[in-house]
């Protein structure tokens, strides 16, 4: 019951849901006149069920379109949305598979339009799943910085924390390049505390 009350598909369907022409994300209302499309990217381990859970939540309320970086062995095929494998499971570390997935987020954000809205599904995995190096530093700077922080011992919120100054998405990064009209995160902490800034 207790991993059943957790599973990501579930939980996006009883946050997100469609009333006639309102979209209402927790709190959050959108009215579809306000957006001609919705936009879906994001990362983690639970990547796929969240896409699963958002899609089937919003039905046809509008035309739905975007990427996921996900681990091997937990994408499906979803109408509109690409579920990219973005590094092989069981290896939390970044890989040029999520490099080029993450390129593609961006291309995402940078496109979209006043009339677009991007919705963001953040999850557990997320960091390594979303490599968006900073100009200078290389995806192999950032895999042994990674390593050398592990094998010191650094937790998740010591390993996020210097992630997210090392990328170009995470720390507000793809709020920066959204040129949506509107950005909604969803997200599912797998960090003590649920601090946003380091999930």
């Amino acid at each position: 019951a207790g991993v059943d009350a957790v599973r990501a598909k579930p939980l996006v369907q009883r946050t997100v849901r469609v009333d006639r022409d309102q979209l209402r994300i927790g709190e959050l209302t959108c009215s579809r006149t306000d957006f001609d499309r919705v936009i879906v990217v994001g990362a983690g381990k639970a990547g796929t069920g969240m896409a699963q859970g958002l899609l089937e939540s919003i039905g046809g309320w509008l035309p739905i379109s975007g990427w996921i970086n996900v681990p091997e062995g937990t994408e499906a095929t979803l109408p509109g949305v690409h579920v990219h494998p973005a590094r092989p499971a069981g290896v939390n570390e970044p890989t040029e598979q999520g490099a080029a997935g993450a390129s593609e987020i961006m291309k995402l954000a940078r496109g979209a339009g006043q009339r677009d809205l991007l919705i963001a599904l953040i999850s557990g995995g997320g960091s390594a799943l979303l490599p968006a190096p900073k100009n200078g530093i290389t995806l192999q700077d950032k895999l042994e910085v990674t390593r050398f922080l592990s094998a010191a011992g650094a937790d998740i919120t010591e390993l996020n924390t210097v992630r997210k100054h090392l990328s170009q998405i995470k720390g507000g990064g793809l709020l920066r390049a959204c040129r949506a009209g509107m950005l909604v995160t969803l997200v599912l902490s797998d960090v003590l505390g649920d601090p946003l800034d380091l999930i």
